[in-house]
């Protein structure tokens, strides 16, 4: 990893299967025993999402660092997106957590977010034996499979078949009382994700938990009021449950 530059971030770069995994790391003092939170960004985007970016200032500025990376085939990241299935990216996902403890000597608690299909990787992560204190997931579908029409097919339509067919093999359904300290943002208006996967979500995971709804917010919180009330309230989240001690200015 190259050392951090003056804004506290330092770029990795990590090996998986043989193609690189790109990602940056917000480092606030004291390293490594502050809590961090992996961002896990959705099934099209990257980790330079404006949500990723905000998020992760955010989090560096209350003494949370935070892990963006892109996934195998997307962004920065090598590998080709007709490749990419979940359980590939959960093997992203676990390279860039044991990068943390093992390469970086991080040693504070570990958070996840995860956007979309992204929120849908991280709860299959901390459901299988992650070491993981707190998630948060926004826009996540809960069946991933169960969703059709013409906005869905548009996306999955640039994946390979290997995507739908690997898609098969997650289901939440059976390892939702493996998942606690769990925040969960939907938008009323997600034109994705309905509301209702949002729902068994939160009904399927152990307490503390908490469900949150933002009136007139899309799939991709588009609206930046929409996109900064989940972003304080994830902050919150995180704060609380990853023992942070610092109050929120």
């Amino acid at each position: 990893m190259s050392q951090a530059n003056p804004q506290g971030q330092s770029p990795f770069r990590l090996n998986v299967r043989g193609q690189t995994v790109e990602g940056l790391l917000h480092k606030p003092a004291p390293w490594p025993r502050v809590p961090c939170v992996v961002l896990c960004h959705g099934l099209l985007s990257s980790m330079a999402s404006p949500k990723f970016l905000g998020l992760a200032k955010a989090l560096q500025d209350q003494g949370v660092a935070a892990a963006r990376f892109d996934f195998r085939g997307c962004g920065a990241s090598l590998g080709s997106l007709k490749e990419s299935t979940v359980s590939g990216r959960l093997e992203d996902l676990r390279a860039v957590l044991q990068f943390l403890r093992l390469g970086c000597g991080h040693r504070g608690p570990l958070g996840l977010m995860g956007s979309s299909m992204g929120g849908f990787v991280a709860l299959l992560c901390a459901a299988t034996g992650a070491e993981v204190s707190a998630i948060s997931v926004w826009a996540t579908p809960f069946e991933p499979a169960e969703l059709a029409g013409p906005a869905i097919n548009s996306q999955t339509g640039k994946l390979g078949p290997a995507f739908l067919e690997d898609l098969r093999n997650h289901d939440l359904s059976s390892l939702g009382k493996r998942i606690h300290h769990l925040l969960v943002i939907h938008g009323e208006n997600d034109e994705l994700v309905p509301v209702s996967h949002a729902r068994r979500i939160h009904e399927l995971a152990c307490a503390p938990k908490k469900l949150h709804l933002i009136p007139g917010a899309d799939h991709r919180f588009t609206n930046p009021t929409h996109r900064q009330e989940a972003t304080e309230l994830t902050m919150k989240w995180f704060l609380e449950h990853l023992g942070v001690d610092a109050p929120m200015a």
